[in-house]
């Protein structure tokens, strides 16, 4: 089922509450004389420990692993055909992984 122009429909309607609004308060604003209302503006703080995690993000991201020799050989065997995966090596740790996985939920 297809719902078309569903946010063009509540645009419509709240542009044209707004505007019924709109005259109503127009009028009374002309009677409170030319005041000007204070302007809102959005802020946003972050706590300690999201600032926290963006800094160890960041360091994160900076540290080298000591693993990129590693998996830039991978990379070339994979990409020249040479990686062989051991499927029997694979299926042991999928089946232990799930094994695992049961006793945890119970």
């Amino acid at each position: 089922m297809a719902i078309n122009n569903i946010n063009n429909l509540a645009n419509n309607r709240l542009q044209n509450n707004a505007t019924s609004q709109g005259t109503a308060s127009k009028s009374t604003t002309s009677a409170e004389g030319s005041r000007a209302a204070p302007v809102k503006t959005d802020s946003v703080s972050l706590t300690s420990e999201a600032q926290q995690l963006q800094q160890m993000h960041k360091t994160l991201n900076t540290v080298s692993t000591g693993n990129e020799s590693r998996v830039e050989s991978l990379k070339k065997a994979v990409a020249s055909g040479e990686y062989k995966v051991d499927s029997e090596a694979v299926a042991k740790k999928m089946f232990s992984f799930e094994a695992d996985l049961d006793k945890r939920l119970g």
